[in-house]
């Protein structure tokens, strides 16, 4: 419902990889046996200020579970683990046509501060050197 195909496989392969890492929380909402929602969000260092803030990668509740309280308590428990951890900026990406996700956001409590632009890169290691930049590992 996220609007991203994603096969079974590929979400395993993806959940693998992020379960793995202890800067990421995943939580899921199931009512009746089934899911109905979920977020996920990584803990990070900032290159604005000191400390570590969170920000939420994905969040999605099934539409037949929306407006029913879902989301607040996913967004609710969320920052109350974040908080526990001495965090206290969680940011948020959405889509310009999620017009009720602004709409959500709003209701709790956070404030429109920006944009976000996307670019897909092409497939070329090294290509950035000819710029002056370079990526070392």
């Amino acid at each position: 419902e996220l609007g991203y195909p994603t096969t079974t496989e590929q979400m395993v392969t993806r959940l693998e990889a992020i379960l793995s890492k202890p800067d990421y929380l995943t939580l899921v909402a199931v009512m009746n046996e089934q899911i109905t929602g979920f977020i996920g969000a990584q803990v990070r260092p900032s290159y604005e200020s000191d400390g570590l803030y969170g920000h939420i990668l994905a969040f999605v509740v099934s539409r037949d579970a929306r407006r029913r309280g879902v989301g607040r308590a996913l967004i609710g428990t969320l920052e109350s683990l974040l908080a526990r951890r001495g965090i206290t900026v969680v940011i948020v990406n959405t889509g310009n046509h999620r017009a009720d996700a602004h709409a959500f956001y709003d209701r709790a409590g956070y404030s429109f501060t920006g944009r976000r632009y996307r670019k897909i890169l092409p497939d070329r290691p090294g290509e950035n050197r000819r710029h002056g930049c370079s990526h070392t590992r």
